[in-house]
This record gives C-alpha cells, structure tokens and sequence, in this order.
C-alpha cells in the first residue's frame, strides 16, 4: 500500500485536495457563523474584500499541514515532498495577495 501512495504527485493531488477541501470548510462554517450562503461568501467576502484572501488562502492550508505532519512520521518522504510543493506555492499566492 506504501508503494501506491509514497509518489510525489500523489503528494501533490492530495495538497490541492487538501486546500480545496480547507477552503470549504472554513467557507461554509464562515457563512453558517454569519448567516449567508457559501456563494455569498465566495462573492463578497472572498472576491471582494482584498485584506481577507490572503487569510483565508492561509487558513485552507492547514489541512495540508496536518497531512504532512501525519504522513512524515510514517515516513511517507515522497508523498510529503509533493505535499510541501503545494505548500510552497501557496506561500506565494499568499505573498502575492498580501
């Protein structure tokens, strides 16, 4: 099963996964919090309010960070270089919205 998972690119698939899947979440619990639908919060909290995208870029992260930190104490090295390659990229858009 090692063998399957232990790729750079399968890293890389589940660090997109992982932002993706943190950019929902911390969406839909914003919106719950605040009383609005989770395209309203894509529409004028996201795409509008420039000081907040690179927070919540920021935030979607940590699921990616999470995975890392479970993965390389099982010694998943590969997996964990395409998980920090996402990662890395993401500190970009972060810089660049900043």
């Amino acid at each position: 099963m090692k063998e399957k998972i232990d790729k750079v690119w399968v890293g890389m698939v589940a660090g997109v996964l992982g932002s993706a899947l943190g950019f929902v979440l911390f969406g839909v619990g914003f919106a719950m919090f605040n009383h609005m639908s989770f395209g309203a919060f894509i529409t004028d909290i996201f795409m509008k309010v420039e000081d907040f995208q690179s927070r919540i870029v920021s935030f979607s992260m940590l699921i990616d960070v999470i995975l890392f930190f479970v993965f390389i104490r099982k010694n998943y090295q590969r997996f964990c270089k395409g998980l920090m390659a996402v990662l890395v990229l993401s500190v970009a858009v972060v810089a660049w919205l900043y």
